[in-house]
């Protein structure tokens, strides 16, 4: 399991650097002068980048390597905080690399993963990965919004850049290549045969319309709480806290989808953020929109491991980098749509409309949910 636990690490290191940008980019934007609606597209080029290379990362993890896309994503991650220590224009082509970093680390580390661990534990297994995942992004949110109050942009800039780059030889040695006998099949092939699996297609669609939701929260919120007069800190802070309740719940919600079907556990999951985000509409500033932060954390927590199990259990072995590269797409279908609606709709009618916009996309979501899954009947298994 050492190689397994090199595989969390890693992890916690790459999630870290991308936390480190949640709260601080938008802010960084708005001080470069971008309005509302630029700051959306800005914010949604790492989600372009991931969604144009996720075709690319699952045919490399199934007909190349599970190995090198994971190495190869960690050194463009590293590479990203190079070029947002340089000016504006760097700064977007850092936020297009993070993208590619994501669509090639995130599917291959997934299937080494479930490559190396028995199949009566891999809810666990991949519970302790998305609480390790949850620890590095909690993390970077928080650090983030102390380190651009004390020490400005440049000291997060720099640490997206270290966090990663140290951990690249340690994977290199101490993680092995678990794909015995490479996919001939085209890309295409491998896609169309993991879309057309209902128990990969469900999960998939969710997360996407979550994705999307909670893309638009963590681009436009910084924006709201700055507007209010809440320092950077704050920032860090309410989005770190949803971070926490989000990492407290995820090693049980590993544990509930190897003992219950994973279709009921991200239907709670899905409910409880759906919950948060109206909460959140009606409590939208601290300390109060903690309570928010809560439901939506604990919602996120039950769901996202509970999403990977299904998927895991769904896909054939050999379509395992496939499948989990169209799953993790969903993550930058989501991150694409919902920063640039979001702008739009901040840009016509304010802020504040965006949480009931959130909210209704949040319940279409769980229906959506629930009508793949049952197959056109409303039912999650």
């Amino acid at each position: 399991m050492r190689a397994v636990w090199n595989l969390h690490l890693a992890t916690f290191l790459f999630f870290l650097a991308y936390g480190l940008t949640v709260p601080t980019l938008p802010l960084y934007l708005k001080a470069q002068g971008l309005g509302a609606a630029w700051i959306g597209w800005a914010v949604a080029l790492m989600p372009l980048a991931g969604l144009a290379l996720r075709p690319f990362g699952g045919w490399a993890s199934d007909g190349w390597s599970r190995k090198k896309p994971s190495l190869i994503g960690l050194g463009l991650g590293a590479l990203s905080g190079l070029f947002y220590l340089g000016p504006l224009a760097a700064v977007l082509v850092g936020r297009f690399l993070q993208g590619a970093a994501m669509a090639l680390f995130a599917p291959s580390s997934l299937a080494i993963t479930s490559d190396l661990v028995p199949e009566h534990v891999v809810g666990r297994v991949m519970g302790t990965r998305n609480l390790i995942l949850g620890i590095g992004v909690m993390s970077g949110t928080a650090l983030g919004g102390f380190l651009v109050d004390y020490f400005g942009f440049t000291a997060v800039w720099a640490l997206v850049l270290l966090v990663q780059l140290v951990w690249i030889p340690v994977f290199y040695l101490g993680v092995p290549e678990t794909l015995d006998t490479p996919s001939a099949n085209p890309w295409w092939a491998n896609f169309g045969a993991v879309l057309r699996d209902r128990g990969i297609l469900a999960p998939t669609l969710a997360n996407t319309g979550f994705a999307a939701v909670f893309a638009t929260l963590q681009t436009f919120y910084p924006l709201v709480l700055d507007e209010a007069g809440y320092r950077a800190a704050w920032v860090g802070a309410f989005l770190a806290f949803y971070s926490l309740v989000s990492v407290i719940f995820r090693l049980p919600a590993g544990y509930l989808a190897d003992r219950f079907e994973a279709g009921w556990v991200a239907l709670a999951g899905f409910v409880s953020a759906a919950f948060g985000l109206f909460l959140l509409w009606a409590l939208p500033l601290p300390p109060l929109a903690f309570a928010a932060g809560f439901f939506m954390g604990a919602g996120a927590g039950l769901y996202l491991p509970a999403n990977i199990v299904a998927v895991t259990r769904a896909a054939r072995p050999e379509l395992r980098g496939s499948a989990f590269s169209l799953f993790t797409a969903s993550w930058d279908l989501g991150g694409l749509v919902g920063p640039p609606v979001g702008g739009a709709v901040a840009a016509a009618l304010g802020l504040g409309a965006l949480f009931p916009l959130m909210a209704l996309g949040a319940c279409l979501t769980v229906l959506g949910f629930v009508w793949v899954r049952g197959g056109g009947r409303f039912r999650p298994a």
